[in-house]
């Protein structure tokens, strides 16, 4: 009897278990998604409007019709989206004053444009394949971001002010903040010395 209830409750637990959901075209999403693995057309795309949260498109393919954003993330940060086949869109990834994305694992085929960047800040993109019909990434007043797809290397401008093409985890990336402070502990630590080694020898004299 007592297996037997054992095996009502695996059953009962299953669905949740193995729960996903259906993405619904032009939603805005503000908390942890999982969709169901399918084939999705969604020429609104979808948002991620809240921090801290995650999108994970379990393989499924959101295809739009060459016009909007496949997914836009906007003023949050720490947003995470795996997992997705993003097609036909005009942008397949938009990132508005965004920052500590963690964007990984997708395909990005036949958009316009695969990721466009526009006053964001450290967000990272890895294990990445684009083929995209105009440009890979497009960035407007955006640095301090680490970007490596799998089958092309990133060049240009974007670069300058980017980190590209290196396989880096998220939590090793140094922030411009921290390396500014360690080099003004480095500057007084050197000027402490210069002074001393100045007074010892005034004082030899």
């Amino acid at each position: 009897m007592k297996k037997s209830w054992w095996i009502v409750l695996f059953v009962i637990m299953c669905p949740v278990a193995f729960a996903c959901s259906e993405p619904m075209d032009g939603k805005t999403y503000t908390s942890d998604q999982k969709f169901c693995n399918k084939n999705y057309y969604l020429p609104d795309g979808i948002v991620a409007d809240a921090d801290d949260i995650v999108i994970d498109c379990n393989n499924a393919v959101l295809r739009g019709d060459f016009k909007g954003t496949g997914i836009l993330i906007k003023n949050r940060k720490n947003v995470e989206v795996k997992n997705c086949n993003i097609v036909n869109y005009n942008i397949g990834l938009s990132l508005l004053n965004a920052e500590g994305a963690d964007i990984h694992n997708h395909n990005l085929l036949r958009n316009y444009v695969g990721v466009r960047l526009e006053s964001s800040t450290q967000n990272h993109f890895y294990e990445i394949r684009d083929v995209s019909i105009q440009r890979e990434v497009r960035s407007i007043f955006s640095t301090g971001n680490h970007i490596k797809y799998t089958n092309k290397n990133i060049e240009g401008e974007f670069c300058r002010h980017n980190s590209c093409n290196e396989r880096t985890e998220k939590k090793e990336i140094v922030f411009p903040t921290i390396v500014f402070q360690q080099e003004t502990l480095a500057d007084i630590r050197r000027e402490a010395i210069r002074k001393w080694i100045s007074m010892d020898l005034c004082s030899q004299q």
